[in-house]
C-alpha cells in the first residue's frame, strides 16, 4: 500500500515539475528579442542574465542573435568588433529609443524681397523719414524692409513717397468694411489689386 502512495506522489511531482520547467523556459524565451542593427552597432534588446567583470555574458544558445557571447555594461546588448566597444567612441551615442519623438523642426522665416514691395516701400525714403530707426537699424536695406513688413505697415508708416495708407483707407470706404483698422491689409490690397484698379492712394 505504501509503495502505491509513493508512486502516485512521484507521478504527481513529475507532472508538476515538467510544468514548472516549461513555464520557466517560456519566461526566458519571452525575455529575449531578435538582434538588430542600428547606427553601425549590432545590438539586441535587454534580456535577463548576469554579466561578468567585462560587462558581458555567455549566450550559448544564441537567443539574442549576437553569437555565444555579448556585452551590456549599461548599453543594449552588443558586440565588440576587433575587441573595441563601439560605445567607447565619444561620437557614438546609444541606439535611440524607437518610441522617442524626433526633434522639433525649426522654422526659418523666408527672406523678404524688396522687389515684391516696390509699390509701397523704398529703403532710402523709409530711412530718411523714420529717424527713430536710423540709430537702431541704420541704412541696411534688408533690415529696413524687415522692419517695415513686421512693424511699419501695422503702424501705418509711409514706406515710400507715392503711397499713403491713411489716404488709401479714407478714399476707399469699401475696404474699411473688410479690413477695419488692420492697416497692413490696406498695403497688401494696394499691391495685389488697388494699384491695377488705379485707386486713390496718395
Amino acid at each position: 500500500m505504501k509503495m502505491e502512495v509513493t508512486t502516485k506522489k512521484q507521478k504527481r511531482f513529475g507532472k508538476n515539475f515538467k510544468k514548472v520547467i516549461l513555464l520557466l523556459a517560456a519566461i526566458l524565451t519571452i525575455g529575449y528579442a531578435d538582434a538588430r542593427y542600428a547606427d553601425g552597432i549590432i545590438i539586441a534588446q535587454a534580456h535577463s542574465g548576469r554579466t561578468d567583470s567585462r560587462g558581458g555574458h555567455h549566450d550559448y544558445k544564441n537567443k539574442s542573435g549576437l553569437g555565444s557571447y555579448h556585452y551590456h555594461h549599461g548599453y543594449p546588448a552588443h558586440l565588440h568588433p576587433n575587441g573595441v566597444c563601439p560605445y567607447d567612441n565619444a561620437n557614438t551615442a546609444p541606439a535611440a529609443n524607437e518610441n522617442s519623438s524626433p526633434a522639433p523642426e525649426t522654422k526659418t522665416q523666408p527672406v523678404l524681397n524688396a522687389a515684391d514691395y516696390k509699390l509701397v516701400f523704398d529703403s532710402t525714403f523709409y530711412y530718411n523719414n523714420n529717424p527713430d530707426l536710423q540709430t537702431i537699424i541704420g541704412n541696411n536695406e534688408q533690415k529696413l524692409l524687415e522692419h517695415f513688413v513686421s512693424n511699419g505697415m501695422a503702424e501705418g508708416r509711409k514706406g515710400c513717397s507715392t503711397f499713403d495708407v491713411t489716404k488709401y483707407k479714407d478714399n476707399n470706404p469699401d475696404l474699411a468694411t473688410a479690413y477695419g483698422n488692420d492697416l497692413k491689409k490696406y498695403y497688401e490690397h494696394y499691391m495685389s489689386t488697388g494699384y491695377n484698379e488705379n485707386r486713390i492712394h496718395n
